[in-house]
């Protein structure tokens, strides 16, 4: 299990903002609730109703947007989790699709 670090001082490579927003994990055909307690263009920290075992790689879902974003578990504690953004680059196929947030 990945566990959320403990970093004084942490530094970020992209501000975040405190939000309530539901969401969706769609894990192996399995849909987990979240609120997204605050978010970036990077990723978000969720907080699950209970714990849940989650893959490393996952689909992210703002069902209110109709946006769906591959992501991936960074770390677990208890009924929270991070989780980042996998963006593609450049020429890459997409996997999902893909929606601008504005």
């Amino acid at each position: 299990m990945l566990h959320k670090p403990t970093v004084r001082g942490e530094i970020r490579s992209a501000p975040r903002a405190s939000c309530a927003i539901p969401a969706i994990i769609v894990d192996r055909g399995v849909s987990v609730s979240c609120l997204v307690e605050d978010l970036s263009i990077v990723g978000c920290r969720v907080r699950m109703k209970g714990q849940a075992a989650l893959s490393r790689r996952f689909v992210f879902e703002f069902p209110k947007r109709a946006i769906k974003v591959e992501a991936e578990l960074v770390w677990v504690n208890g009924d929270e989790a991070g989780i980042r953004f996998l963006h593609r680059k450049s020429g890459e196929a997409p996997t999902t699709s893909r929606v601008e947030v504005g």
